[in-house]
């Protein structure tokens, strides 16, 4: 069976070489302009939204194709459990850092508030001093 698909292969290859071999250049030529133009053809959808062409497609398949394999070649490997390990714990680590500034930017800007309001303060210098809080949280000195 195997023997007989190699010989079909083989002598189907010939065969299409010679039979290309007839065909005059100029016709070779025409057809592969065609052919060309078919294959970066923009088609547009019933709601008039563009189509990739034939050829963004390929490109697109095998990009796709290649970034499946990597993906799964690098799920494949062991992963340690020290790395994840670590990684959790700087996750853990970084989300209690964000939740911890915004909790004292929070306070802060309230006892302000309270302070400013107690005092009588004027609505204008509360609202500036609540403003340079901010600049301030926001540069990180605060």
């Amino acid at each position: 069976m195997e023997i007989n698909a190699e010989i079909n292969k083989v002598f189907g290859t010939e065969m299409a070489r010679l039979f290309a071999g007839t065909i005059p250049e100029e016709e070779l030529k025409k057809k592969a302009a065609e052919v060309w133009e078919q294959m970066n053809r923009v088609g547009f959808d019933y709601c008039g939204h563009r189509k990739d062409t034939e050829i963004e497609k390929a490109i697109k398949n095998e990009i796709l194709d290649r970034l499946y394999g990597k993906i799964r070649e690098i799920l494949q490997e062991p992963v340690s459990i020290e790395i994840l390990d670590r990684k959790a714990r700087e996750m853990v680590e970084n989300a209690r850092k964000v939740a911890e500034e915004a909790i004292i930017r929070d306070i802060a800007g309230h006892m302000a508030e309270n302070v400013l309001s107690v005092y009588g303060r004027n609505e204008d210098i509360i609202q500036q001093v609540m403003a340079a809080m901010r600049l301030q949280a926001d540069n990180g000195r605060f």
